[in-house]
């Protein structure tokens, strides 16, 4: 017994020994392995913003501290003199681009070496959101660009016109009758949502969401599956961005399969229902019928359809639900730039024969100028993210005139929303100055990125401002708008969701104007 109790204690304390020896190389090499990229840009002679072990410069947006937007724009404001800067997504060196000539550069004469979003999707796994123009690049962009462009011309958007006023219309409807029942004040983003997501259902799909007569409409419930903020979707977006062989591995899909199939079914039903009562309603499906039998074109399945229709459902509900909101936040918190508004609305309605048109629309300058500035002061998209995919020299960014060399596969970081507010291009930015867009050609080009710039600036754009306008004009000639103290003010940016959102809400007041 003795002998036994002199022995197996030194015979733990070495396996112990040897246990803690091995923890501590497996963590050393751990470390070693999370910091090896670190030197990346200091070799090559370029500022950096310090990361920190295993998660780079974004651990704050992991943690869901701050979103990636405000990440990207503390380190555009970080670094004022310098025309790139370098950054760590994990141990992946990226870089973030200051200079405007060179984002020109990226968006247009390079476009070739930047043609790829940051954002992986697995066509297995998703065929149909993998459809999508925004995840696709090479030819099957190509392809799908032209399709959906064809679908978002102007003519076809003054076809839809009607669609869109007469939705706006039941939204005024909507306001009155809340106002009726107590419903003051109103979370703007979700009165915006409801918005977006009829316009969608009837533009796009030829159907009525009923967003305004039912808060549970099937709609609407299945759009907020795909993009109605949440921790949920903001983790899925930052695995398909940082961890693209987790987002195969764990086969995360961006449009969950029974919204797809919803979706599918949708148009499925309408398409035979129209070929079988010969109805021509001048919608997106109208338009996507067309192509599909237009013979230079190629042949578009009904997957192909619904993946558009998908896109269509992105560009028009959640970012333009966002531009709305912050927009009538703005006008609220600004009175004077809203009677001075309503004043523009009031006067070309009453030179057009008390008819509101798209024409008329078109015609609103100062209309134009205040959406112009909110999109300046509150992008939806903070960021946009693009993949180098050839070997790229970018000019010196020191004394010593060498140039430096980017390799493929890069990340690049265009920081909207930083440069939105640097009062280089735009002074006094906090402010919000409508004027400022009154001569478009004193913005500085490559300053000013709200849609994006070049090949790649979204496809929808002209359907995302025509329908914005229309709910503005409905509801400031209908109603004054206040804000409520239940907004926080100064605003706060919700850091658990990929675009720009205020933390608590935008709630406003609406007060029925006298005729």
């Amino acid at each position: 017994w003795i002998l036994r109790s002199t022995i197996w204690p030194r015979a733990s304390i070495t396996n112990m020994f040897y246990a803690l020896l091995v923890i501590v190389l497996v963590l050393a090499v751990l470390y070693k392995y999370a910091n090896n990229t670190f030197d990346y840009w200091k070799k090559r002679n370029v500022p950096f913003h310090p990361p920190v072990t295993f998660f780079g410069n974004l651990r704050d947006s992991i943690t869901m501290k701050r979103s990636l937007g405000q990440i990207y724009t503390e380190i555009y404001n970080s670094y004022p003199n310098a025309p790139y800067v370098g950054f760590f997504k994990m141990r992946k060196p990226g870089l973030l681009i200051r200079d405007i000539e060179i984002i020109k550069n990226i968006f247009i004469k390079d476009f070739n070496s930047f043609q790829k979003n940051d954002f992986f999707v697995d066509e297995n796994v998703d065929p149909i959101f993998s459809r999508n123009p925004f995840v696709q690049h090479g030819e099957r962009w190509k392809t799908s660009r032209s399709q959906l462009s064809y679908c978002f011309t102007s003519g076809k958007m003054k076809h839809m016109f009607p669609l869109m006023h007469a939705i706006s219309q039941n939204m005024v409807k909507y306001i009155e009758n809340e106002i009726k029942l107590g419903g003051n004040p109103f979370e703007t983003k979700e009165l915006a949502g409801k918005f977006t997501s009829d316009n969608v259902a009837t533009c796009a799909f030829g159907m009525d969401g009923k967003s305004f007569e039912d808060p549970n409409s099937e709609f609407r419930s299945v759009g907020r599956r795909i993009l109605q903020p949440s921790i949920s979707l903001n983790i899925k977006m930052l695995l398909m961005t940082l961890f693209p062989a987790c987002t195969k591995l764990l086969k995360i899909r961006f449009v969950p399969q029974d919204a797809a199939d919803y979706f599918k079914n949708i148009i499925q039903t309408t398409l035979k229902y129209r070929k079988d009562n010969k109805i021509v309603r001048n919608d997106f499906l109208d338009v996507v019928t067309q192509m599909k039998f237009k013979s230079d074109d190629p042949p578009l399945d009904e997957d192909d359809i619904t993946a558009h229709a998908i896109s269509f459902f992105g560009d028009g509900f959640e970012t333009s639900s966002i531009a709305l909101s912050f927009t009538l936040y703005n006008l609220a918190a600004n009175l004077d730039v809203q009677e001075k508004l309503r004043d523009e609305i009031h006067k070309t309605i009453e030179s057009n024969d008390g008819e509101l048109t798209y024409e008329s629309v078109q015609s609103m300058t100062y209309l134009d100028c205040v959406l112009s500035e909110s999109l300046r002061m509150h992008p939806p998209g903070v960021s946009l993210s693009k993949i180098c995919t050839a070997t790229y020299n970018l000019p010196p960014c020191d004394e010593s005139g060498k140039e430096v060399e980017i390799e493929a596969d890069t990340p690049i970081v265009i920081p909207v929303y930083g440069l939105h507010n640097d009062p280089k291009y735009f002074p006094n930015p906090e402010v919000f100055d409508p004027e400022r867009f009154s001569d478009h050609s004193t913005i500085v080009k490559g300053s000013y990125l709200p849609f994006g710039e070049g090949a790649r600036i979204c496809v929808g754009m002209k359907f995302a401002i025509l329908q914005v306008k229309i709910a503005i004009i409905s509801i400031v000639q209908n109603f004054d708008i206040r804000v409520n103290k239940k907004t926080k003010q100064p605003l706060e940016i919700d850091p658990t969701h990929f675009l720009l959102l205020a933390k608590g809400g935008l709630w406003l007041d609406y007060h029925k104007l006298d005729k």
